[in-house]
């Protein structure tokens, strides 16, 4: 069983199918797919994503076996299965001789491959040969009557080998025109060419993303595997302590590879060594785990590592210092390791920003075991996963080779003898308790030195009794109670905070985690202790002064913010906040960051309720002080903050009308961003810049307007979401349509170029860009704006406007007839509606056409449009130009109609 862990080909099709008892919903979809192919139309192609070892070699095998094991389905359909990875595939053709030698495997006919090596030896050109081969295969459908179903193992891998997009898409023509082949494929992630639009394979499979295996899955697993191996028992105990099953799942993420060995781990322990087991384990999947992690990248590599080291849930920020590199550089990698499959986001209980950690658990294990013997909290955590595999009674083993592995590597040992001295006292039936006592004494004793702590610490937990200063106990504990109360495990910690905060009652550090305790008891459990967390709250913030030492200062300030939560707790909302006001105190723009932070986080919040309350020039100071907290060159998530409150500020100003001091407060934001910033930052940037650009045009300052189009494109990367893109591209577009009517058309003009540098398919640009040309009135360059007007008439076929702008282009370069088709066209899909959507300079353009002596195709286009109750002057206007007699009309349409024919003559002269 284990020997065919990484080659479940190798098994025979007994073997595999018994050993398959999961996944059995996507086998059946899977089926079904296959009994709806209609005969006559291309097949709907199939793709399994799923990282290494989460059985898609196993499903796409057991998928082949059932096709020929069903009558229904093995009549029309040949399994084709490519054993080895393609390694040799390097163009369309390799692929298709590839498969005809795979098909005599498969049919135990060696004609195919016979052909297959006839075609490589005597057709040198690769067309050619491509073409040849994949006719070979359409004459095995036709003698057989059967169709083939190609299982193609990392198809991703194989895309990447053909040359370029030009041979992709002759695959997926080939694919699409030819009944007979379908393709099943599989990757490790959702990758490139099946993902992003405009590549040949986007949306052409049915994708089956294969999840870690729930509950009930992974017990079937191991119940199969353990009979398998003639250790029932196994799968009988998991059976009954769930809580160890769903320790195992976790751990190996349901990763199916991951838990056959985890499951030959309890199969062997504890005869032997846990740890030992451990390691014999870690290192037999060194090679796949070293596979693993060689695919990444340099870069994506060292974020890898500094994440797996960590084992907690890490900040993006977190990672970065770890790795040494940029914030955005650090985002970017970590967004490609969760696409792949390497990393997944997390979010904790009471937390909004987001964490990553490790995808698959087991890797955590490997790093804690190659790459750190250190470090009590990950000692914790593995000393805790073996408990909880191995259970009370099968780690009892792991004590005495414990200290024995420590007595062979003096140093190190005294956080793991800590570690193991609470399961080792908890253990009554454990008959070796005592003199494990006395050997992990000594051996802390001769640790490097006499180790007081960890001496106390083992003492401490056989007898409960701990010699040792409350002060020195106060000061230790207290590191362990912030942990307790971030991790909201409120009620181990709030019984010892009211016991010390009594017998220290000078102690403000109690008396602020007493009122922490209290309000995160509240939040989450649902108790009204507010008002008891502000009583305990206010000796802190009392006794402190705003000249304090940085620590004292953080912690009133500290203070203040909880009382802040606990005020609005009470619906007191006046009360939060002016406690909100009160953190800027304790403050000053040289403290650390995570003390700027929260004055700005709260000072932010105390502007949103002040805003509610509409009390808004205290909302507007409160963000404006909020703003001078940040500095530019500081990290980017205290720059999010700062850049959230100056656009909430401007955005509140331009409510108000106070538009100058709107635009100064959004100007200000981009001090705070950097082109390299992560999207979320320079999104606020962006829409600040659109909101100032807005108003600057409304204060017509255009020369202010010229900076915000030439800066916005700055923060928009050709990676960045469309919907940005787009938006970006629109708001130059309408800029540009400004700054052109004001004069600066150079500056209008360069803006347009920069929306279609964004997004090339924006048909407005385009179609902007050709009517500033056309503005311009420079005939040499009617031939670009006649290109734009084309481009713009392509990109948006259904556009009234962008037709109506190449006609006019065209009247500019005399091309009458072409000008009128068009403007005919533009007018015919505009409909009845013409005037709802504001479509400037029509009049215009039908007045020109008049004046060039087309006024009765002008007439007959008003009819045929509708246009002549909604342009009534005009139409009498060409009427009149015609020759026709007019009935009495009214005065104020009369002298419309005569200025027009005004125009007319001025035209033609």
């Amino acid at each position: 069983m284990i020997r065919r862990l990484y080659n479940p080909a190798q098994l025979t099709p007994d073997e595999l199918k018994a050993s398959f008892v999961a996944r059995q919903e996507t086998l059946a979809e899977m089926l079904r797919l296959v009994r709806e192919q209609p005969r006559d139309r291309p097949c709907q192609h199939m793709m399994l994503i799923g990282p290494r070892g989460m059985g898609k070699t196993t499903l796409g095998l057991r998928f082949l076996y059932a096709v020929a094991e069903s009558p229904d389905l093995a009549v029309h359909w040949q399994p084709v299965p490519f054993y080895e990875e393609s390694y040799d595939v390097g163009d369309l053709a390799d692929l298709w001789l590839a498969a005809l030698r795979h098909l005599s495997r498969a049919t135990d006919d060696p004609r195919w491959e016979s052909r297959a090596d006839a075609l490589a030896a005597d057709e040198r050109n690769p067309e050619r040969r491509s073409a040849y081969a994949f006719a070979a295969l359409m004459d095995f459908c036709q003698a057989s009557g059967k169709r083939l179903i190609l299982f193609v193992e990392n198809l991703d891998a194989v895309f990447g080998q053909l040359r370029g997009e030009r041979e992709a898409h002759a695959l997926r023509a080939s694919l699409i025109e030819c009944p007979n082949i379908l393709l099943i494929g599989s990757a490790n992630a959702v990758f490139d060419a099946i993902r992003s639009y405009g590549k040949p394979f986007y949306e052409f499979f049915r994708l089956f993303v294969l999840e870690g295996l729930e509950q009930e899955e992974t017990l079937r697993i191991l119940d199969a595997l353990a009979d398998g191996d003639g250790k029932p028992e196994i799968a009988e105990t998991l059976h009954h302590e769930r809580g160890r099953l769903e320790t195992l799942r976790r751990l190996t993420g349901g990763n199916p590879r991951l838990l056959a060995l985890a499951c030959r781990m309890l199969m062997e322990s504890p005869m032997g060594s846990a740890f030992e087991d451990l390691e014999r384990l870690i290192d037999e999947q060194t090679p796949y785990f070293k596979a693993r992690i060689e695919e990444l990248p340099v870069q994506a590599r060292k974020v890898f590592h500094c994440l797996a080291q960590g084992w907690k849930p890490m900040l993006a920020k977190e990672v970065a210092d770890a790795a040494n590199l940029g914030s955005s550089h650090t985002s970017a990698q970590l967004r490609q390791l969760v696409e792949k499959g390497y990393a997944r986001e997390v979010r904790l209980p009471g937390t909004k920003r987001t964490r990553y950690e490790v995808g698959d658990r087991f890797y955590n294990i490997y790093y804690l075991l190659r790459f750190s013997r250190a470090g009590r909290d990950r000692l914790e955590r593995l000393v805790a996963f073996l408990h909880d595999l191995f259970g009370p009674t099968g780690i009892r083993t792991m004590y005495p080779a414990a200290l024995a592995a420590l007595r062979a590597h003096a140093g190190g040992s005294s956080d793991l003898l800590a570690v193991l001295a609470r399961y080792v006292a908890e253990d009554r039936g454990f008959q070796g308790r005592e003199e494990w006592l006395s050997e992990a004494i000594e051996l802390a004793k001769n640790d490097m030195g006499p180790n007081l702590k960890v001496i106390k610490e083992i003492q401490g937990a056989f007898t409960g009794q701990v010699q040792v200063s409350l002060e020195d106990f106060v000061a230790e504990w207290m590191k362990d109670a912030v942990k307790t109360i971030r991790a909201g495990r409120i009620a181990e910690v709030e019984g010892v905070l009211r016991e010390i905060t009594l017998a220290l009652p000078e102690n403000l550090s109690f008396s602020l985690l007493l009122g922490v305790g209290i309000v995160l008891e509240r939040l989450l459990g649902g108790r009204e202790r507010s008002e008891e967390a502000i009583l305990a709250l206010d000796r802190v913030t009392r006794e402190v002064d705003k000249n304090a030492p940085a620590k004292l200062r953080s912690m009133a300030a500290f203070a203040f913010a909880v009382k802040v939560i606990a005020f609005s707790n009470l619906g007191r909302n006046n009360d939060a906040v002016a406690a909100s006001g009160q953190i800027s105190k304790y403050v000053n723009l040289n403290d650390s960051v995570a003390l700027r932070n929260m004055a700005v986080a709260f000072l932010n919040q105390s502007a949103y309720n002040l805003d509610r309350l509409e009390r808004h020039e205290e909302a507007i100071s409160t963000w404006q002080q909020a703003s001078e907290y940040v500095r530019p060159d500081d990290p980017v998530e205290l720059r999010i903050e700062v850049a959230e409150a100056l656009y909430a500020k401007g955005d509140l100003l331009a409510k108000l009308k106070r538009h100058e001091e709107a635009v100064a407060a959004w100007e200000r934001i981009v001090e705070y961003v950097r082109t390299e910033d992560s999207i979320e930052l320079r999104t606020i940037a962006i829409s600040a810049l659109f909101g100032s650009g807005n108003l600057l045009a409304t204060l017509q300052r255009y020369g202010d307007l010229v900076f915000s189009v030439q800066h916005t494109p700055e923060y928009v990367r050709p990676d960045d979401r469309e919907d940005l893109r787009q938006a970006t591209a629109s708001y130059l577009i309408a800029s540009c349509h400004l700054l052109n009517l004001s004069g600066r058309s150079d500056e209008a003009e360069a803006g347009c170029r920069k929306a279609l540098d964004i997004n090339p398919t924006h048909d407005k640009a385009s179609r902007a860009l050709a009517e500033i040309i056309l503005y311009r009135n420079d005939d040499l360059r009617l031939p670009e704006a006649e290109e734009h007007a084309r481009r713009a008439v392509k990109l948006a076929p259904e556009s009234p406007n962008s037709f109506h702008t190449l006609s006019d282009v065209l009247v500019r370069r005399g091309k009458w007839t072409e000008a009128l088709d068009y403007l005919e066209y533009a007018l015919r899909i505009g409909g009845d509606n013409f005037q709802e959507r504001n479509w400037p300079g029509l009049t215009d353009s039908l007045i020109l056409a008049v004046a060039a002596g087309y006024g009765s195709q002008v007439k007959q286009m008003m009819e045929d449009a509708g246009l002549v109750k909604s342009m009534e002057p005009l139409w009498h206007a060409v009427r009149a130009d015609l020759g026709e007699n007019l009935e009495p009309l009214p005065a104020e349409i009369r002298d419309t109609v005569a200025e027009i024919r005004q125009e007319f003559a001025e035209n033609r002269r």
